[in-house]
């Protein structure tokens, strides 16, 4: 019933440095102060002619602070989220969804958890055909 997601708080901190040969220097050292953070790295190769690279990339990485918000959801709202979920997951294995003949949901409240169970009953053509020597 609980549901954490996390979210940029905006702060950020930039990182820059050059490859030279698979020798790296960084200009500031260190990482962030933040507790829980996102890495993004870029890198752009020095292009001299078309298709020739000089063997020196500039890198940029990026370091995004996050933090972490609690939702709490009621039990219909959570059995929703759930079956569309769940849905989703189905319906990318079956090919054509005018096949499903049948749908049930089994769904049960335990503590602060909600199960829910999605059946689908599809029609399969599983017959192969052979032919038959005597």
């Amino acid at each position: 019933m609980n549901s954490y997601i996390e979210e940029e708080t905006g702060n950020e901190k930039i990182n820059y440095g050059i490859n030279i040969n698979n020798f790296k220097i960084n200009f500031p050292k260190g990482v962030p102060y933040f507790e829980n953070y996102d890495t993004i790295n870029e890198s752009k190769k020095l292009k001299i002619f078309s298709n020739f690279y000089f063997p020196m990339e500039f890198t940029k990485v990026t370091y995004k602070e996050l933090t972490k918000k609690q939702i709490t959801y009621t039990e219909e709202e959570a059995k929703q989220i759930l079956i569309t979920k769940l849905e989703e997951e189905l319906k990318k294995q079956i090919q054509d969804e005018e096949k499903i003949v049948n749908t049930q949901i089994n769904s049960k409240l335990e503590g602060q958890t909600v199960e829910v169970e999605l059946i689908y009953e599809v029609l399969e053509n599983i017959g192969t055909k052979e032919k038959i020597l005597f």
